[in-house]
């Protein structure tokens, strides 16, 4: 359903705020529809280019927790799409992978790489929280969840098993 002129200026034409995927990979088809944007390490929000024929892939947070951070989620968001494109018609093809839900969202400390280059901790080993334990709790959060102003401009944040979510908006 369209939103409302007004209704788009009061959340500045975002239709979902950034965000990682609690997963390991989210993979969807390309769209020749501008909408979809991944925030760069800089802070910028970057337009994800349709290529006919494609995937686009995003690291999720469980690949984040499995590799000590050594691949951070992707930070991407959705946004009311270009004037020329409103009246497009929009058909998602999306696919979520995950771990098995037994699985201890832990580094993989005997990882050669990760060794090598270090492992940052999302929490202690102790308090991670499995895959099912995470899943659960994300998106238990988008329903009863109070977001606060977090210290970067634009930043959410929320507390979910111990760790610090941010939704961007």
């Amino acid at each position: 359903h369209p939103r409302t002129e007004e209704e788009e200026a009061k959340t500045n034409n975002v239709w979902l705020k950034g965000h990682t995927d609690f997963g390991s990979i989210s993979i969807l088809w390309s769209q020749p529809v501008a909408a979809l944007q991944i925030q760069t390490r800089e802070g910028k929000w970057r337009w994800i280019r349709h290529m006919e024929n494609a995937l686009v892939v995003n690291a999720g947070d469980a690949i984040d927790f499995l590799t000590g951070g050594y691949y951070k989620g992707t930070i991407h968001r959705v946004v009311q799409p270009a004037v020329d494109q409103r009246n497009y018609t929009r058909l998602g093809a999306f696919f979520f992978a995950m771990p098995n839900d037994d699985i201890k969202l832990v580094p993989m400390v005997e990882s050669p790489v990760l060794q090598r280059v270090g492992i940052q901790r999302r929490c202690e080993d102790s308090e991670a929280p499995t895959m099912e334990n995470w899943m659960i709790a994300r998106t238990m959060s988008y329903v009863n969840s109070k977001l606060k102003s977090g210290k970067e401009k634009g930043v959410e944040e929320e507390i979910v098993h111990g760790v610090v979510i941010k939704h961007y908006n």
